[in-house]
C-alpha cells in the first residue's frame, strides 16, 4: 500500500483518511459540482495560469481558491488576499511567488481593472512610490460574484481556468452528499466527532429550505446543529430557525464566532 500526500489540518475539504493506492482527489472537493471537479485539479497543477473563481455570494468561492493554491506547486509560499480597497502593487509584493486572490473583482474600479489586466498580461507591476516597474511573480485567482463575459476585459486572460459555483437551491440531489461530507469534517474539525448525522427530519428541512447564502449558510446551520446536540444525531430541534430573522446564518466564519459562544453557553 502505497502512502500518497499526509492532510494538511488547516486546509478544509480533505479526507480524514490517508490516500492510498489510486487516491480520487475529487472527494476532497466534494462541494463542487461533479462537472468542475476535473477542471479544479487541472487548475492546481497548470501554474501559473490565472484562474477566475464565480457564484453567488457564500458559494464557496475563497475556498476553492484555497484549495487550488494547496494543492498546487506554490502551496508553502504566501497566500494574500485583495480587495477593491486594497493597493495591487504591495499585496502583490506579499503574495511573491504565492498566490494573490483578487477578492469580489466585480467591485474594482475602472482604473484598478485596467492595472490587474496590465498585471496578468506583463507579469509586473508598477512601483506608485518610484513609478518603476517590477517583476510581480505571483499567481492571480480572481472571485467574482458574476461570471464572466464574452466581452469582459478579463474574457480573453481566464480563457483556460473559469469555474462557476452554482446556488445550492439548483442542486437539490446533491444536497445529501454535500451534507454528511461537511458534518463529517465540521465536526472533526470542532472536535465533536461522535457527531455522525442528520435525523430524516432534519434532512428534510434541509432540502426543503431556500438559500441565500448557499455554503455559508448551511456551514453555519450545520455549526449550530452540531454544537446543540450531546448524541451522535443532529435532530430538527437542535437546528436553528431556518427563517433566520437575526440574520446570523448570513455571516462569515469569524462572525459566526460570538453567535457559537452563545450556543455553548446554552448547552
Amino acid at each position: 500500500m502505497e502512502m500518497r500526500r499526509s492532510n494538511r489540518p488547516d486546509i478544509g475539504y480533505w479526507t480524514s483518511r490517508p490516500v492510498v493506492d489510486k487516491p480520487n482527489p475529487m472527494k476532497w472537493v466534494s462541494f463542487i459540482p461533479s462537472a468542475d471537479r476535473r477542471i479544479v485539479i487541472r487548475a492546481a497543477h497548470h501554474d501559473p495560469e490565472p484562474v477566475y473563481v464565480s457564484g453567488e455570494p457564500g458559494a464557496g468561492k475563497s475556498a476553492i481558491a484555497r484549495w487550488i493554491h494547496a494543492n498546487s506547486l506554490r502551496s508553502t509560499k504566501p497566500y494574500i488576499l485583495c480587495g477593491p480597497g486594497d493597493s495591487l502593487y504591495e499585496k502583490s509584493s506579499l503574495a511573491d511567488r504565492g498566490t494573490l486572490v483578487i477578492q469580489d473583482l466585480q467591485l474594482f474600479s475602472e482604473a484598478k481593472n485596467s492595472e490587474l489586466h496590465r498585471f496578468i498580461r506583463s507579469h509586473s507591476l508598477i512601483d506608485p512610490a518610484s513609478g518603476i516597474r517590477h517583476l510581480a511573480r505571483a499567481r492571480v485567482i480572481a472571485t467574482s460574484d458574476i461570471a464572466l463575459s464574452t466581452g469582459s476585459l478579463f474574457y480573453p486572460l481566464f480563457q483556460k481556468f473559469r469555474i462557476h459555483l452554482p446556488s445550492l437551491n439548483t442542486r437539490r440531489s446533491e444536497l445529501a452528499d454535500i451534507v454528511e461530507t461537511l458534518l463529517l469534517e465540521m465536526a472533526h474539525e470542532m472536535k465533536k466527532d461522535h457527531v455522525r448525522t442528520l435525523s430524516r427530519d432534519a434532512m428534510d428541512a434541509l432540502e426543503k429550505h431556500t438559500w441565500r447564502r448557499n455554503l455559508r449558510e448551511l456551514r453555519n446551520i450545520l455549526r449550530f446543529g452540531i454544537l446543540s446536540t450531546n448524541t451522535s444525531r443532529i435532530e430538527l430541534f437542535h437546528l436553528p430557525d431556518l427563517e433566520d430573522p437575526s440574520g446570523n446564518l448570513m455571516l462569515g466564519r469569524e462572525a459566526f464566532k460570538k453567535i457559537e459562544e452563545e450556543i455553548k453557553e446554552r448547552c
